[in-house]
């Protein structure tokens, strides 16, 4: 501590301990002399001794001087210097000196920086790794990062061959072109490269000087000093490696390894994404293929029989009539079912593309579609934000009325605004046949969920009818006819997006 004249008043043990002096040789000297007879000779940088002088002569302070002194046992120390003059209350005017050793604290703090860097090496590398969107830019992105962000001079990436005894370049940076002629395959279980494509174990290699090693002769090959030989490993299978040369001898030290060993598994698992991603569609088009032969051909052979159906129902009478409409119903039924499937394809397949759509038109034209039902509608000039899938949801509700109500049930369709949205309308399709008990009504839109009995599509219907409302932005819901009385019939609720025009539109 100084007084205002600038000397020395108070000083700790540690201070003292760090000067080799003593209260008599500091306490009422002047700060300047005191630090340029005791603590300059201790610096290893002479210019931070001129700096520190220099403030004390023109009164400024130093929030923060890293310094490198030698305490009396010899040893070296790192200490932070700062002063700061007092400005306000009873000390204004006076002076605190601080000296902190931090000499504890900086292998620590190198460290957390080490591994703080590594952190950021691979996060970008996981970045590359989860947003390439095939396997070749995958590789290409991740050698060039890792280049990039590790400061080596070269990088090689090689993959397996399916048969898992040659090693084939993929991508190449910095590689003289020399190597690329003589080394275009690496045959695996050759040493010293077994240990990386066959045991997956890492290999560093390092310039020794001798010469006449196999090491030497690929490192003068490459050009460099150093070359790390990192195992990609996919689910602990490797599937190729990553090479990174360096002109500067000096080796590896282990945090470098382990960074390039987890850059190595990091990369490994984007392959194995990639992998999986090119089965999958694969398995995709296979199915797809397979629906639609299976598609075409059953629906050819449902015409067949429909058609056939229809001349036994000309010539037959009594049960042998009865039983050829029971085989036209189930022919019916199965073409039910691949509609269903066609339906939950294209929803899953095509992004929606939402138009306006004449909902009067489409409600008609189901209709017509149903000539056996009575139905009631009164029509609309509403038009909705919807896809040409939209006839789909009364394809499928009404279908479920007829099934469920019988011959004799009583359809009626409207069509009016919301109460409660803008731009909206409600749509009701409600029959008078048994209606849907109470425990049914929230889970009935659900995969796999069945009504009032067994029907066609094992439960589809419904639940498609959901997810295309969804798709449009509605939603559905499902009311006893009458309230209160669910044996008097089911009243199908559902809300769509109504397309409004203005004035300045054509």
């Amino acid at each position: 501590m100084l007084d205002r004249q600038m000397q020395v008043f108070w000083a700790n043990a540690f201070a003292m301990d760090l000067l080799s002096t003593s209260e008599e040789e500091i306490l009422g000297f002047d700060a300047r002399r005191v630090l340029d007879a005791h603590l300059t000779p201790l610096l290893q940088e002479r210019d931070a001794a001129h700096r520190l002088l220099a403030t004390m002569n023109n009164g400024t302070g130093i929030p923060g001087l890293d310094l490198s002194v030698q305490d009396p046992r010899g040893e070296e120390r790192q200490i932070v210097y700062s002063s700061r003059k007092i400005e306000r209350g009873a000390f204004a005017g006076m002076w605190v000196l601080c000296m902190r050793d931090v000499t504890e604290q900086r292998p620590a703090n190198e460290g957390l920086l080490s591994a703080n860097r590594q952190l950021q090496v691979l996060n970008q590398i996981m970045g590359v790794s989860a947003s390439s969107l095939s396997l070749d830019e995958l590789l290409e992105a991740s050698l060039s990062k890792t280049l990039d962000l590790l400061g080596f001079d070269l990088g090689l990436t090689y993959l397996l061959n399916p048969d898992r005894t040659i090693a084939l370049p993929r991508y190449h940076r910095g590689v003289p072109e020399c190597y690329l002629a003589r080394s275009r395959t690496i045959k695996v279980h050759h040493w010293p490269w077994n240990f990386v494509f066959v045991a997956g174990q890492p290999r560093y290699l390092e310039l020794q000087g001798e010469g006449g090693t196999i090491e030497d002769e690929i490192l003068a090959s490459l050009g460099v000093a150093t070359l790390a030989c990192i195992p990609i490993l996919a689910e602990s299978v490797v599937v190729g490696a990553l090479f990174l040369g360096s002109r500067k001898a000096g080796g590896f030290r282990a945090e470098e390894r382990r960074l390039l060993e987890a850059i190595g598994q990091e990369i490994g698992s984007g392959v194995l994404r990639s992998m999986l991603h090119k089965r999958l569609e694969a398995a995709h088009r296979e199915t797809n293929l397979y629906l639609d032969v299976m598609t075409h051909d059953i629906k050819n052979a449902e015409n067949v029989a429909n058609l056939y159906c229809d001349l036994l129902l000309d010539t037959l009478e009594g049960n042998d009539a009865r039983y050829a409409r029971g085989l036209k119903e189930s022919i019916r039924k199965s073409s039910g079912i691949l509609q269903n499937v066609s339906t939950i394809r294209r929803i899953h397949q095509e992004p929606p593309d939402l138009k306006p759509i004449h909902l009067g038109h489409v409600i008609r034209a189901q209709i017509e579609r149903t000539p056996e039902a009575a139905i009631s509608f009164d029509g609309t000039t509403a038009e909705v934000r919807a896809d040409d899938l939209l006839p789909e949801v009364f394809t499928n509700l009404i279908g479920n009325a007829v099934k469920h109500g019988g011959p004799d049930a009583g359809i009626a369709i409207r069509v009016e605004d919301c109460p409660d949205e803008d731009h909206t309308v409600v749509v009701t399709v409600e029959d008078t046949g048994p209606g849907i008990p109470e425990a049914m009504k929230e889970t009935i839109f659900d995969r796999f969920r069945q009504g009032r009995n067994q029907g066609c599509g094992k439960g589809l219907g419904l639940y498609i009818v959901g997810i295309l409302l969804d798709r449009y932005g509605g939603r559905i819901w499902v009311e006893d006819r009458v309230e209160g009385r669910p044996d008097l019939g089911a009243s199908f609720r559902f809300t769509l997006r109504e397309v409004v025009h203005d004035g300045y539109e054509g």
